[in-house]
């Protein structure tokens, strides 16, 4: 009687002591990823990026990325030829040199008959003064709006190179994290394994085991296909082979805290820095512009001319004469163009004041976004997280005084996983979100991911760890 007591002690002593280790195991893997978050925690603008060199790795992307591209070299030399534009449509018109010759008779006369001669004649076109002055103008304006398109294309560029990083490092952490989960139900698996044979388990906590790890495979596959996704789109926007190795250093930290800028600073950027707002303005300064010059379009041009004619022997004979143009069909011509100009610039009026408050509606959106994730992330720093490691510390204090089974630990480190998924998640949508807001497009987009994960608590049973 007393032999079978001290066995069920040893068993419940050996039960407890394998859960226990099993459960310092992972915890010194989870301090020892604490360790790294702190450490990541006090970079600042890293959006989470557990490296000091996070800024300059995507930066040097992004860089490699404008050098390469080809719609911004297509984008740049349009506006260089926008410019080029500019110099001609200050200009005089060309002048024109005219040779006569004149005969008087039926033979060649040259210095016998007075009226024959031979001529040379320079003619130069004047218009209105202030015309060149407005119409220089006017290119100049158009080669500025010009100069807006590749602005457009390295802010758009800019913004793709940073969310395909962010879907990078996002993939690559989830490799990580379900590694880590299947190290833990490798553990978990052998010490089953070992307590069914020593007839402490059943075989149904084998067979689970088993079937979790399973299941962890294929999450495993799942993430290899993001990674390799976001590969290829990288280097797709790179210009590289689209299996091109990508190396990074740096990591997604869950439970990092983030941080954004003052909100009426990225206002006045976004107002000051937008493209479309920008040409927008130009559009109507031009506009006005060109009401004025077709306004004076109604003045009358002029035209100086000079001639020497040559008589032969006969003495010479020059000439200089002024020409004047008449708007004569005004009418029909000058002042429909100025009906028109002055309907484009009240147009581009009304498109700069429709596009300043797209861009302060879509900037206020996207910080919102901003706060929504930060928020989040604050929660997952000082929240979720903290509550989640000390529910795993709740369930294993349970499972050794015999009050719940060692299930419950399993499952709390299920949900502990599930949200440090989550965290990750959550810090490449940060990245995502803070470069749709650094790309200033008017497009009212999505979040930058799914705005709203699944409930760790309704996913638990299912995904476990």
């Amino acid at each position: 009687m007393v032999a079978r007591e001290e066995k069920k002690r040893f068993l419940r002593g050996s039960r407890v002591a394998a859960g226990f280790v099993l459960v310092l195991w992972w915890l010194a893997s989870a301090s020892a990823r604490a360790a790294e978050t702190a450490s990541a925690a006090g970079i600042p603008g890293g959006a989470g990026i557990a490296a000091s060199g996070a800024a300059s790795e995507v930066e040097a992307l992004v860089a490699e990325a404008l050098a390469k591209n080809p719609d911004l070299a297509i984008a740049r030399q349009e506006a260089a030829a926008s410019r080029a534009r500019v110099s001609p449509a200050g200009a005089l018109p060309d002048p024109m040199v005219t040779v006569s010759y004149e005969n008087d008779g039926s033979t060649p006369s040259l210095g016998v008959e007075p009226m024959t001669r031979l001529q040379f004649m320079a003619q130069q076109a004047f218009p209105f003064p202030g015309k060149l002055a407005l119409s220089e103008k006017v290119a100049s304006l158009d080669a500025g709006r010009g100069a807006t398109r590749p602005e457009r294309v390295v802010l758009t560029l800019e913004a793709a190179v940073r969310r395909s990083y962010a879907d990078l490092l996002e993939a690559r952490e989830d490799l990580r994290l379900v590694d880590e989960q299947i190290a833990t139900w490798r553990d978990i698996e052998e010490n089953i394994r070992a307590r069914y044979s020593a007839g402490m388990g059943t075989q149904q906590d084998v067979l689970r085991a088993q079937a979790e790890r399973t299941r962890l495979l294929q999450q495993r596959r799942r993430d290899e296909g993001a990674e390799k996704s976001a590969v290829s789109a990288l280097n797709q926007l790179l210009y590289r082979p689209a299996q091109s190795p990508l190396a990074t250093k740096n990591e997604l930290m869950p439970g990092t805290l983030l941080g954004i800028p003052a909100g009426h600073e990225v206002l006045e950027e976004a107002l000051k820095a937008t493209p479309e707002l920008k040409e927008a303005a130009l559009a109507k300064d031009r506009a006005k512009l060109a009401a004025d010059l077709a306004r004076r379009n109604l003045k009358p041009d002029f035209v100086a001319s000079a001639a020497y004619m040559n008589r032969g022997g006969l003495p010479l004979m020059w000439s200089l004469g002024v020409g004047v143009s008449i708007p004569l069909w005004a009418g029909k011509k000058q002042r429909p163009l100025i009906v028109e100009a002055e309907a484009l610039g009240e147009a581009a009026s009304a498109t700069e004041v429709s596009l300043r408050r797209q861009v302060e509606a879509r900037t206020e959106e996207r910080l919102i976004r901003l706060e929504q994730i930060v928020d989040e992330a604050k929660l997952d720093a000082e929240g979720v997280l903290v509550q989640d490691k000390l529910s795993v510390d709740a369930a294993l204090a349970s499972y050794r005084t015999g009050s719940v089974p060692f299930v419950t630990v399993l499952e709390a480190l299920g949900t502990y996983f599930i949200d440090r998924r989550a965290a990750v998640s959550r810090l490449a949508d940060f990245i995502r979100a803070e470069a749709d807001l650094r790309e200033l497009s008017l497009d009212r987009a999505g979040p930058a991911a799914t705005a709203s994960l699944p409930s760790s608590s309704n996913s638990a049973a299912s995904s476990r760890m």
